[in-house]
């Protein structure tokens, strides 16, 4: 469980970089500007079709399947930071932001998966058929019958087995000693038991033919407007990681035969030279693995030629994919060079910089505009100290100057966001208009800030007599009997967004009373005090990037039961409104989308009042990529890998 924690809060706690807003530039809408000077007609004549396809701003409506007769070869350098390629080539283990893109296209025929509009659904490709039972005792169980022409990399059939393989190797007690994330199918039925050792058979899990298996929810998870994150899981190779061992189901729940067994997979798993987690040498995704050399911090994929496609007939073009370690500040000119294919500039100064470079000609590229799905926040711990009450955390609100501090940091590209969103989420836009108007727009004001103090009971000094502002520093509370000085502490890097907050924050603190005081630390010692790992309860803010997905599990973050509160809950808040709220919106049924949107919308408002976290902003992205790229089309929620995966070479 803790390797589940670890991944929420390595999302949670994110370098703080925002990304950019805006939209200008060339674009390829506005033929006005697309050609700023007009050549003469014989230099017209020579203008090859690449250059005149140069400078152009693409859509998300753009985006869609290569064309049939898209050549197929070439190679695509992707630029990643140095030091920042772990060993791990199979998910499991320490995969950080690096290597999930290269996971990404090693990995296909999940039961489920995004669509072109971030609809999460059933994958034709990969499912044939199947059934939803509800069950008596409250659970639901998902029959699969799965297509009989899906293939490993190294040509053996995918079947069912293969996917139950999943399920019980990756919750299995051998894997949890291999020291890998166990938590596959933790919403099925029978999953503790089998996690534990407790039951060799995984009753939630059942292979019932070649082709076929189910998979039963646990009624305590259900309704669950999400369910099909549930059961949208992808195969295993049985054959290469378990060769020997079979799967088996006498009626009880699948289970492995006793030939599957600890040092086995540790052989097939954890040998260096050989073993999945670092060679990964079956997959069933578009591209394979050719090589992975960590001094270099080279990584190559090849085209995996018995990928059949995705959902939409979308298969792989570009024959080599290769990384290329390069520091943050050449990224653009490596970029500008042709040296990498792809540079995104987050900032407003980056942005600008480059868009002058690209409407000048000096640098070759076309572009696409990304909504951020990210915010960044200031997150409050809600458990402790002067931030386990509201109206402090309001008045931390009404201290900073967000508009401000947006404008400073992202050039002008950000936006100021109220609720826990942004722009990229569908749920959120398709009420957003209506939501807006009832949000509290936290802006700069002292007086609100003090008055927020003063009805939280903050009116006592250090003596225990009445705060009289011009006489003494800082406010108390009575809490506990005991007074509390209103004293924050906060952990944070020394990134930029730090530096700017610790720079305004503190001395607009100290106006209402208020003790603003800041460590820097390293990322490794902040995340320690985030999971409160080791270390004294010490720090009650925290500046954190937050990772804003189309689905976000709400009834986990702010639930408050003991039981799960660290591994879900980064606020520690126990609030029941929030609580409540994010409950009746898990209990949704699925295709009750106006339904949940109106819970949604209760919930964004509520979020905004309690403040477990101050939204600061979120962007967007200017990312840009090599013209010889076509039908490349950056969009919210699509990475490199899906990038690579759409596109196609024509120099």
């Amino acid at each position: 469980m803790k390797k589940r924690m670890l991944a929420l809060l390595l999302a949670g706690i994110m370098v703080l970089s925002a990304t950019a807003c805006g939209n200008s530039g060339v674009s390829s809408k506005d033929p006005g500007t697309a050609n700023p000077s007009t050549p003469d007609q014989g230099q017209q004549e020579e203008t090859t079709k690449t250059e005149a396809q140069v400078g152009i701003e693409v859509f998300p409506e753009d985006q869609g399947p290569p064309p049939a007769d898209a050549p197929v070869g070439g190679q695509v350098v992707i630029g990643i930071s140095p030091g920042s390629l772990s060993p791990d080539m199979m998910s499991g283990w320490s995969n950080g932001a690096t290597n999930s893109g290269f996971l990404d296209l090693m990995s296909g025929y999940s039961l489920a998966t995004y669509d072109r509009n971030n609809v999460y659904m059933l994958d034709p490709v990969v499912v044939k058929d199947h059934e939803i039972i509800k069950n008596e005792d409250g659970s639901k169980t998902y029959r699969f019958v799965i297509n009989e022409n899906l293939k490993w990399s190294d040509g053996t059939p995918i079947t069912a087995k293969d996917y139950v393989f999943n399920l019980l190797l990756c919750s299995s007690p051998e894997y949890v000693a291999c020291e890998a994330d166990a938590m596959t199918g933790w919403a099925l039925v029978g999953f503790e038991e089998h996690n534990t050792g407790a039951a060799k058979e995984f009753a939630g899990v059942r292979l019932l033919g070649d082709y076929e298996f189910s998979l039963t929810i646990k009624a305590s998870e259900l309704p669950n407007y999400f369910e099909l994150a549930n059961v949208g899981y992808g195969p295993m190779p049985l054959h290469a990681i378990a060769p020997g061992a079979d799967v088996k189901d006498d009626g009880n729940g699948a289970y492995m035969t006793e030939e599957f067994t600890e040092d086995l997979i540790r052989k097939t798993l954890l040998d260096p030279e050989t073993g999945f987690r670092y060679k990964n040498p079956v997959v069933s995704g578009p591209y394979k693995l050719k090589s992975i050399d960590l001094t270099t911090e080279t990584v190559t994929l090849e085209i995996n030629e018995e990928y059949i496609g995705t959902y939409d007939g979308t298969k792989p073009h570009i024959q080599t994919v290769i990384s290329k370690p390069v520091a943050t500040e050449t990224m653009r000119d490596e970029f500008e060079k042709g040296n990498i294919d792809f540079y995104s500039a987050g900032s407003g100064e980056k942005i600008d910089a480059a868009l002058t470079k690209v409407e000048s000609g000096e640098m070759k590229a076309n572009y696409g505009i990304v909504p951020g799905t990210r915010i960044t926040e200031i997150r409050f711990q809600c458990d402790f100290g002067p931030t386990q009450f509201e109206e402090v955390r309001r008045a931390v609100a009404y201290i900073t100057d967000r508009d401000e501090l947006s404008k400073q940091l992202t050039g002008g590209y950000g936006k100021t966001i109220d609720c826990y969103a942004t722009e990229a989420s569908s749920n959120y836009l398709a009420i957003k208009d209506q939501l807006e108007p009832q949000l509290i727009h936290y802006s700069y004001d002292i007086e609100k800030a003090k008055q927020e103090l003063i009805n939280g009971g903050w009116t006592l000094n250090e003596n225990g007599q009445e705060f009289q502002e011009g006489v003494d520093k800082y406010r108390y509370k009575m809490v506990d009997g005991e007074l509390m000085k209103l004293k924050i502490e906060v952990a944070c890097g020394e990134d930029e967004y730090s530096k700017l907050y610790n720079t305004v924050i503190p001395p607009e603190a100290e106006k209402i009373g208020m003790e603003w005081k800041y460590t820097t630390m390293d990322f490794a010692l902040q995340l320690n005090h985030m999971n409160r790992d080791g270390v004294d309860l010490t720090y009650h803010v925290y500046f954190c990037s937050v990772g804003m997905p189309e689905i976000l599990f709400f009834w986990y973050i702010f639930d408050d039961n003991p039981e799960t509160v660290a591994l879900w809950n980064p606020y520690y808040i126990s609030d029941p409104e929030l609580k409540a709220i994010a409950k009746e919106m898990q209990k949704i049924e699925p295709e009750n989308t106006d339904a949940f949107r109106e819970k949604y919308g209760e919930f964004q408002k509520l979020f905004n009042k309690k403040l477990p976290g101050l939204p600061m902003e979120f962007g967007v992205s200017y990312s840009f990529f090599n013209p010889k790229l076509k039908n490349c089309v950056p969009r919210a929620y699509a990475g490199w890998s899906d990038l690579v995966l759409d596109s196609y070479i024509e120099e």
